[in-house]
């Protein structure tokens, strides 16, 4: 049974919000650095799990190959990760990140948190003793749909659910 398409629309339009929002707080500084999303999203998984496979990225995204790939090469050139082979099947790449790439990763995060926190015009920053807990509670539920997202039962859109199909 495949997903239906108002759910996949339901799902679109909960994250169009964040995906947008993060997009224009990290774009300026992704630009200064030279990275584009794709580099960006690669650097901030390699970053997030210790040992990543090339081929998770590929997954995780459903971009092209030689998307992905490109955007590895770009990254291990600038040594922001390291492109392994893996022990066990050395037709597998492995990436790693670098103390360079994790100081550029910090430094788009800080760049994009200081022009939320300021917001985009003057009228738009952020103020008053709510918001801080607002802002903890909205990462905390999204790091809890990323999880499920990216967990063991990683989404994606061209497997069935089995719990609709016993149903």
């Amino acid at each position: 049974m495949q997903v239906s398409l108002a759910t996949c629309k339901q799902l679109l339009r909960a994250i169009a919000p964040s995906g947008n929002l993060f997009l224009l707080t990290t774009l300026q500084e992704l630009r200064r650095q030279g990275l584009t999303p794709i580099a960006f999203y690669a650097l901030q998984r390699t970053i997030q799990v210790p040992l990543i496979f090339e081929s998770s990225l590929r997954r995780e995204t459903g971009l092209e190959d030689y998307e992905i790939s490109r955007a590895c090469k770009f990254l291990a050139g600038s040594g922001l990760i390291e492109i392994g082979r893996y022990q066990k099947d050395r037709r597998v790449r492995v990436l790693r990140s670098t103390s360079r790439g994790r100081k550029i990763h910090n430094q788009v995060l800080s760049a994009a948190a200081k022009r939320l926190q300021g917001g985009f015009s003057i009228e738009d920053g952020f103020s008053g003793a709510g918001e801080n807990r607002r802002l903890v509670e909205a990462a905390d539920s999204f790091r809890e749909g990323n999880r499920i997202l990216r967990g063991p039962l990683q989404l994606s859109f061209f497997d069935t659910n089995p719990t609709e199909m016993n149903s």
